[in-house]
């Protein structure tokens, strides 16, 4: 595949443009929610020093499963909570609720 030139400025100027409509904010918006979250479990799994394959390990959740948990790969088969729950437990976290101030 060729390298494609890209203008980060012309970039930036179609998002800002794009988020004018709120239906694609709203959507960006949540986007950004979700990449932050899976960022967050990679980090502390990091922190904790635990791999990919020790928490497969614990939990019997397919390595390539615990991949696209962080990575958010498998938009269509987000996982189910049961599952997330493992993943953080085999962490060492926990999963809170917070009111949104």
């Amino acid at each position: 595949m060729p390298m494609v030139k890209v203008n980060p400025k012309q970039e930036q100027r179609e998002l800002d443009e794009l988020l004018q409509d709120p239906e694609a904010k709203s959507a960006y918006e949540e986007f950004e929610r979700e990449y932050a979250f899976r960022q967050k479990l990679a980090e502390a799994r990091r922190n904790n020093h635990i791999t990919q394959r020790e928490i497969h390990k614990i939990t019997g959740l397919p390595q390539q499963s615990i991949s696209r948990i962080e990575k958010g790969t498998a938009q269509k088969q987000s996982p189910t909570l049961r599952t997330l729950l493992k993943y953080v437990d085999a962490i060492g976290c926990e999963l809170t609720v917070t009111q949104k101030i």
